[in-house]
């Protein structure tokens, strides 16, 4: 099947991980190969899979529809928040990807849905959580519902409030963050704020509780960056409880951590097709009940 895309509101985002978002139900592996074989061009030349999509430009494809890459269904259990006709908001648990890459092929949410929708359509996704962060996430599940929702995450006019645990006593009541992050150049899966970061984020929080040890913090993202709230709290010298990655500690009063604890609680949005602003709370999983079992959200 022949497509082309006219690229728009992008930044810079390798061609691989952009034609694989464009089609969720084919690998980031089949477009890497399509892309070799000059399936697929890019203002009618040949280019790489690492080549960083712009906007204006346009994509040209064909689509192998009897392709052996196609994702396929799988059973995995799923916490459903709300469902109707449009889209569906699972409260995603610790431990599940959200789509395929590599080293993950299958096993992952979108996989889950897949099987949740039994062939009646296929989710979109429209923005993400990492592995082991817990909580409220939207898909649409068709065209129209998925270019409504991603504007409105491109105009920043979704609320996603997140709350944390993070290391140490933060002494202020409330802050902002505002730090460019990227990736690290001595590790590619860390992402930091460095001189030579370009993507401008901005973290607002507000602590809800603190000990000595831990603060547990209220966080509302205005940007959406990789790793946005992980980075910046190592930034600020708290990293979140259980995230190795990125400096935080494992154990707390005897209790060891094997994940961030960090869970998207509530989401606020306008649906795609009743224009009507709907909102959204996804509980916390156990190993965070614990530390918020005394706090009003």
């Amino acid at each position: 099947m022949k497509n082309s895309i006219i690229c728009d509101s992008v930044s810079e985002e390798r061609l691989d991980c952009f034609m694989n978002k464009q089609h969720q139900e084919y690998s980031r592996t089949y477009f890497q190969k399509m892309i070799k074989e000059g399936k697929l061009l890019v203002n009618g030349n040949h280019v790489l899979p690492s080549y960083k999509v712009k906007n204006n430009d346009k994509i040209s494809y064909i689509l192998d529809e009897t392709a052996p890459a196609l994702l396929k269904p799988e059973k995995i259990p799923l916490n459903i928040i709300y469902e109707d006709d449009d889209i569906i908001i699972i409260n995603k648990q610790a431990d599940l990807v959200v789509h395929p890459s590599y080293g993950h092929e299958n096993g992952t949410l979108l996989n889950a849905l897949l099987w949740h929708f039994k062939g009646k359509c296929n989710p979109f996704m429209v923005h993400r959580l990492d592995k082991d962060t817990t909580g409220a996430i939207i898909f649409a599940k068709n065209e129209k519902s998925k270019v409504s929702l991603s504007k409105q995450f491109q105009k920043r006019a979704v609320k996603k409030i997140y709350v944390t645990a993070v290391c140490g006593t933060v002494v202020e009541e409330k802050g902002r963050i505002e730090a460019p992050l990227g990736r690290s150049m001595k590790n590619r899966k860390i992402i930091e704020v460095g001189p030579l970061a370009k993507k401008m984020a901005i973290t607002e929080f507000k602590v809800l509780s603190r000990t000595r040890d831990v603060s547990l913090l209220e966080v509302h993202i205005i940007t959406g960056r990789t790793h946005q709230i992980r980075s910046h709290m190592k930034y600020i010298g708290h990293p979140v409880v259980g995230d190795i990655d990125y400096g935080g500690c494992e154990k707390l009063n005897n209790v060891q951590f094997t994940r961030q604890m960090l869970h998207s609680y509530r989401i606020t949005f306008t649906h795609p097709v009743k224009g009507k602003m709907m909102e959204f709370v996804a509980d916390m999983p156990n190993d965070m009940k614990d530390l918020f079992k005394n706090i009003k959200l």
